[in-house]
């Protein structure tokens, strides 16, 4: 998401829960994938059987219980960092083609990654229900203006299965999406070794009929996204 005005408008609503807001860092154990998962969209490898689910996803302004809601898996290889969302959506509204299109307009799931958790040289990929994608890299918090060094391409592979009819609400219930991203797109120790970690944060932009919403594993607390010391914590493990 781009503009802090539009986010902090619709994505500060708060909820009618008694559930307190999560505002602490959360934390993920990723597992080494046995063998790589098919991006498909289905979720349906081993690897995704073994996986833990992440924390429902909330708020990104406030850390409230967001619902619809959504959650993610992480898993690894030698080869790539495989991400998994299951998104709950009830008007998927996605018509954006093109590599780069800018599709935090629209429904779309989003990862960040800073490999050394230093705040600079982070990565940015999104893929639509539609299975476009975006991606950038930034050498410092939003520098370059205004979204990065779009010219930059991480080479992910992305599918995702919806579960209704895209930009039709009449049998919406969301998304699967599956995620391939290279080693090669990263910058620093790579592949990881066991026991490192990364900092990472999962988001889900949801186009709904008055607007957007915004959610995520690691909520910024702010109207922007990009706050790196906000993001959670990826430990690779065996």
């Amino acid at each position: 998401m781009r503009w802090a005005a539009a986010i902090a408008l619709v994505f500060g609503v708060g909820c009618t829960c008694t559930e307190p807001p999560r505002t602490d860092i959360p934390t993920y154990a990723a597992h080494r994938a046995a063998s790589p998962p098919t991006i498909d969209g289905r979720l349906d490898d081993a690897v995704w059987q073994r996986a833990p689910w992440t924390e429902r996803f909330v708020h990104t302004m406030s850390g409230e219980h967001a619902d619809p809601g959504a959650r993610a898996k992480l898993a690894w290889d030698d080869d790539a960092l495989y991400v998994a969302f299951d998104v709950e959506d009830d008007w998927l509204h996605c018509d954006l083609v093109g590599h780069d299109a800018h599709l935090w307009e629209q429904d779309t799931v989003e990862i960040m990654v800073d490999p050394d958790g230093d705040g600079r040289n982070y990565f940015e990929m999104q893929l639509s229900p539609t299975d476009q994608v975006f991606d950038t890299r930034y050498a410092s918090r939003r520098v370059p203006q205004p979204f990065g060094v779009v010219a930059w391409d991480s080479e992910l592979r992305g599918a995702c299965s919806v579960r209704g009819t895209v930009n039709d609400d009449a049998d919406d219930e969301g998304y699967f999406a599956e995620i391939a991203i290279p080693w090669s797109a990263f910058t620093g120790h790579v592949p990881p070794s066991a026991g490192d970690a990364w900092r990472v944060a999962l988001y889900v932009l949801d186009m709904r009929p008055d607007g957007w919403r915004g959610v995520g594993w690691s909520p910024p607390l702010v109207g922007d996204f990009h706050v790196p010391d906000r993001f959670g914590r990826v430990t690779f493990e065996n």
